[in-house]
């Protein structure tokens, strides 16, 4: 039931996710965060099966906060923080955990600018442009190839965000009404306006 997109543009990264928990068919929650701050400048989403993305998320931004303590308060760059997410996914697919879990790793160094890797359910990391993975996959994809240039603006990659979104709510039976959304960029991280049904119906008046 999880959603997770992601656009890079020149000097930023837009990062966001759907808000619904829930297990099979039931809805346990509309406003779940499946993205968290893993350092200043670092952010990850994640979804799956499950409590799976939850608690995985929770094990990569507890792991951050150690490396900092444990190295005067430095932060991993994005790179090896994706690396070390993608271990962890490989790991348990090398132990035969009943774990499934593919996460996007989004964030800003200051020699490599914008980052984005996509992490699928086996630990395989990429880096990519933009990305969209979850339920909305048909839909979301193709919007994404073709509004995305590698100049791209952040208020335009916005607008592309909540095409995707609008799709989502014709398309897909599931409700999945709300998405947050976050951006990183040289001075730190943002949280930005949520996208909503509502904001979506007022977008076309």
């Amino acid at each position: 039931m999880d959603t997770i997109l992601a656009i890079k543009g020149r000097d930023f990264v837009l990062l966001s996710a759907d808000t619904v928990a829930g297990k099979g068919l039931l809805m346990l929650d509309q406003d779940k965060s499946k993205i968290k701050r893993i350092s200043d400048f670092a952010m990850i989403a994640a979804a799956g099966d499950g409590g799976d993305p939850h608690r995985f998320i929770n094990y990569i931004a507890r792991y951050m906060d150690l490396h900092r303590v444990q190295h005067n308060g430095l932060s991993l760059s994005v790179k090896s923080i994706a690396h070390f997410a993608g271990k962890q996914i490989n790991a348990n697919v090398h132990a035969n955990l009943e774990i499934r879990v593919y996460a996007l790793i989004a964030g800003w160094d200051t020699q490599a600018g914008p980052q984005l890797y996509q992490i699928d359910e086996f630990g395989g990391l990429i880096s990519v442009p933009h990305s969209g993975q979850g339920l909305g996959l048909p839909l979301f994809n193709s919007i994404l190839q073709k509004y995305y240039s590698q100049d791209i603006d952040e208020p335009t990659a916005y607008n592309v965000l909540k095409k995707c979104v609008a799709a989502v709510h014709e398309r897909l039976t599931l409700n999945m009404r709300n998405f947050e959304v976050f951006v990183v960029k040289e001075n730190g991280i943002t949280k930005l306006d949520t996208i909503t049904a509502d904001s979506l119906k007022m977008a076309r008046h």
